[in-house]
């Protein structure tokens, strides 16, 4: 009798998992989150030309492999592991970067904005904010696209301007994208850098589409999947999360992948907001200077620490989220922004600690948006008038790295 339950057991193993990897549950799922559509503001908005960008929906299924069953006699049955991760297909004619080999802006200062909060442009939208980021003598920029229409409109502009921008393709955390290819096209054709911040904010809700939940593991094998393919396209790699523990996930699993060559052409983009935090907090990680705590990720898990560029953070006007401070007026917004850009100018932080290389760029949110509390010009708050005059008062000059002190 034992032999036989055990034989029979065995067998429903078999088709149980059978019916598993034939489940329609496991099909394909469609659903793609569109872009927000945002309030009218000051700044033009264009209309959309005709796109051929390539967002596919996320893959739900996962491939069930039957398991091993042993038809001995007296013996329980098992279930042997045998999927081993597959090698990356990673190009091997790039020579990893020194943080001395990234493209810089000509007169680099570290000075950043995140530019709009959308991702559609006309020609009126740079007439009017360009004039603004060069009064500001901003060298780079966070900038959203939502497809290759825009790319072509903003580089040039961008590259006129000498500011040098980081880009987001915009789509949510269960979406996929193939054109990185073109895209990078466009950008070396416009004399620019191919920077390419990878999704944003991923350990969100808000950055999944409605119906689908939070899925580490789907987005870790959808970004390695997009590292890989802006890689061997000559881009460089840009890690974005809010979760230590995601961005750990990320790098462990390149490692197992054997695809150790994208460590050499990737950045990170952390989002240091200060809520009402002065600019020296250190008492946890939720301030400008939280960035820190992913470079220790970056170094235990990979040896060094890539360039950072914070592609949102700083202050926002009125945030009061902290009792214990006093909340973002105009003259503390205008106070801690001109203590944050000094860091390059003076060489440190603003907890006394030496500047550290692999910082960049640190890039507020946020240039322009009517419908934005946090935007510094043509807010329905009013414009941050005072930071703005403050800031301008900085004296110009060129950022220093240790290795331009010998």
């Amino acid at each position: 009798m034992k032999i036989r339950l055990n034989a029979v057991g065995a067998i429903l193993v078999l088709i149980g998992a059978a019916s598993l990897a034939c489940s329609p549950s496991m099909v394909l799922q469609g659903l793609i989150g569109g872009e927000p559509t945002p309030l009218p503001t000051r700044f033009a908005i264009a209309v959309n030309p005709e796109s051929t960008s390539t967002i596919v929906p996320d893959d739900s299924s996962t491939p069930v492999s039957l398991p091993t069953v042993d038809l001995i006699p007296n013996a329980t049955p098992t279930i042997t592991a045998t999927a081993t991760p597959a090698p990356l297909p990673l190009r091997t004619d790039l020579p990893a970067l020194t943080l001395r080999d990234w493209p810089r802006p000509a007169n680099d200062n570290g000075r950043c904005i995140h530019f709009l909060p959308n991702g559609y442009y006309s020609p009126r939208d740079f007439e009017i904010q360009i004039p603004r980021m060069k009064d500001l003598q901003m060298r780079w920029v966070l900038a959203i696209y939502s497809d290759e229409n825009q790319l072509k409109i903003a580089a040039p502009q961008f590259k006129a301007a000498g500011i040098i921008p980081i880009w987001r393709r915009f789509m949510r955390a269960n979406q996929r994208y193939y054109a990185w290819d073109r895209d990078i096209q466009i950008l070396k054709d416009n004399g620019l850098p191919p920077y390419f911040q990878l999704y944003n904010e991923p350990d969100t809700v808000e950055e999944w589409a409605e119906g689908h939940e939070i899925n580490r593991d789907q987005w870790v094998s959808y970004v390695v999947n997009a590292a890989k393919d802006i890689y061997n396209a000559g881009g460089y790699v840009g890690l974005q999360t809010l979760d230590e523990e995601w961005l750990r996930a990320v790098l462990q699993t390149v490692k197992a992948r054997k695809g150790e060559a994208l460590f050499g052409r990737m950045f990170f983009v952390p989002h240091p907001y200060g809520v009402n935090h002065p600019p020296n907090y250190t008492e946890d990680e939720v301030g400008v200077l939280g960035f820190r705590i992913f470079a220790d990720v970056f170094q235990q898990e990979i040896g060094f620490v890539p360039p950072f560029v914070a592609g949102e953070g700083g202050w926002k006007y009125k945030s009061a989220e902290d009792n214990r401070f006093p909340s973002i007026d105009n003259k503390l917004h205008a106070q801690y922004h001109v203590a944050l850009f000094r860091w390059f100018l003076d060489g440190k932080l603003a907890d006394g600690s030496p500047l550290p290389d692999y910082l960049f760029a640190f890039c507020p949110w946020l240039l322009a948006a009517g419908n934005e509390t946090a935007a510094w010009y043509d807010s329905f708050e009013g414009e941050r008038t005072l930071t703005i005059s403050e800031i301008k008062k900085i004296p110009i000059f060129t950022r220093k790295f240790s290795w331009d002190k010998k």
